[in-house]
């Protein structure tokens, strides 16, 4: 049992590549975690006039800088394009796939911006001006529990419809971690 088990995990080791289920699973797995993010924030603007949680604010600025990056990466390098070619005329392709471009950068703009002004906040402190950084925290996880929800109801479900174990045989896991690091 033992060496059964062995073999398999070094079959799946020397494959490195997921499968259409396991990607998109991993894509679920991280919108759940980035939805946890939202509440964290949500929680954070409304409580701005508080003293500042300094745990949660790390917390927060490193999932900004790096939890995001991560997820737009294995969306738009490795999802996105395989998908671009199993997609069928009606389901609106270039111009889905656009507009999420469009939204993951300016979503990481304003996550780095945010982690900024928590930067300053947790240097000095204090909030110097809980409007702007409510508005800030409110504009970021409005915008993504959008995106989101519009992923998890339209562009998964076209992908389980539209990709087989074949698009993937490109996908290494090394290379994707390797290219986040």
């Amino acid at each position: 049992m033992v060496i059964q088990n062995c073999c398999e995990m070094n079959q799946k080791d020397e494959r490195q590549y997921l499968e259409p289920d396991e990607l998109l699973a991993s894509i679920e797995k991280e919108h759940s975690a980035e939805q946890n993010l939202c509440d964290m924030l949500e929680r954070m603007a409304d409580n701005l006039l508080e003293p500042l949680d300094m745990e949660s604010a790390r917390t927060v600025i490193l999932t900004l800088r790096r939890s995001l990056k991560r997820h737009v990466t294995l969306e738009e390098q490795y999802l996105y394009p395989v998908l671009t070619k199993r997609l069928c005329p009606g389901d609106l392709a270039d111009n889905m796939l656009e507009h999420i471009r469009r939204e993951h950068a300016a979503d990481e703009s304003l996550a780095h911006d945010t982690a900024d002004q928590l930067e300053l906040a947790l240097e000095r402190g204090r909030v110097e001006n809980p409007e702007m950084l409510g508005y800030m925290l409110r504009g970021f996880f409005e915008c993504r529990r959008r995106h989101i929800a519009w992923e998890d109801a339209v562009v998964l479900p076209l992908a389980r419809l539209r990709l087989s174990a074949k698009d993937f045989r490109t996908f290494s896991l090394k290379e994707f971690e390797a290219t986040v690091a």
